[in-house]
């Protein structure tokens, strides 16, 4: 009998048939759900109204990867993907019922490419928001303590500038080693004194090279990724964790960065960084 047969003659679900059988799971799982997780559910709905309220409401694949870590964090039992290391779509949904104060809304972002068409409203509350925090704990009269960080491409073939050439040439080459230089990345921060950190750069390849750091400035860091030199959410909590938190001060400061997808939505990286500096 195939699945499908299985499927209609005794009333299962096909994916769910299908699913066991890939899996190679015929237990019968436990009813309900784990009353330990839910005890800790009021902490992920915290979080996430504390994310919104600084402009980086978490997605719904944010959430259940919180919720992963969260149980993987406190030992708590879960029926969870160990191998994708997320929380399935069936706990979502009934976290959503559990706690109908959230709810699934359609974002709108005021990210740099809409940069020339923001509302008023948009900028006005961002900028309260940027002055509330500030206010509260005493940045404006210490500005050492706010920081802002962005990354930027740059391209590593030199340019050459005016060269001496035949009177009327048309067009005048140099060899370079490519026609476009390798790009690469480098994540810069500064803050409101004007003091900058050592840049963080990051190569595509497994393999740092020596010559890599030639005459970069003092205290600089070499980053290797392996697929693209582009910043994700691994290298930027390693340049967070590794880079910025040992040269800033031993007390709160604020971090101002853009809401891009590698700034924000590793929240399992987050969570283990914020737990460790509150020991």
């Amino acid at each position: 009998m195939n699945i499908w047969n299985a499927s209609k003659n005794y009333g299962i679900p096909y994916r769910t048939l299908k699913r066991r059988i890939n899996k190679n799971n015929f237990d019968k799982g436990a009813l309900g759900r784990p009353v330990a997780l839910v005890n800790h559910e009021l902490e992920l709905v915290a979080y996430i109204q504390k994310m919104e309220s600084t402009g980086f409401p978490p997605t719904a694949t944010a959430v259940r990867k919180l919720a992963f870590a969260f149980a993987l964090k406190n030992n708590l039992p879960n029926m969870f993907n160990q191998d994708k290391e997320i929380a399935g779509y069936d706990w979502l949904r009934n976290f959503m019922i559990r706690h109908p104060v959230l709810s699934i809304r359609k974002a709108e972002g005021i990210s740099i490419a809409r940069g020339l068409g923001m509302c008023r409203e948009e900028v006005n509350k961002y900028f309260q928001l940027l002055s509330k925090i500030c206010k509260e704990n005493n940045f404006f009269n210490e500005p050492s303590k706010i920081y802002n960080v962005d990354e930027t491409g740059l391209q590593l073939n030199n340019d050459f500038g005016k060269v001496i050439a035949t009177k009327g040439s048309r067009e005048v080459h140099h060899v370079t080693l490519a026609e476009k230089g390798e790009t690469i990345s480098v994540i810069a921060c500064c803050n409101a004194e004007g003091n900058f950190l050592p840049p963080y750069c990051i190569f595509k390849g497994k393999r740092k090279r020596p010559e890599f750091e030639d005459d970069l400035p003092p205290g600089s860091r070499v980053q290797m990724g392996e697929t693209s030199a582009y910043v994700n959410c691994q290298l930027f909590l390693g340049w967070l964790k590794n880079h910025f938190v040992p040269r800033k001060r031993n007390e709160k400061v604020l971090l101002i960065l853009d809401g891009h997808s590698s700034h924000c939505s590793d929240i399992k990286g987050n969570i283990q960084l914020d737990r460790k500096k509150k020991r």
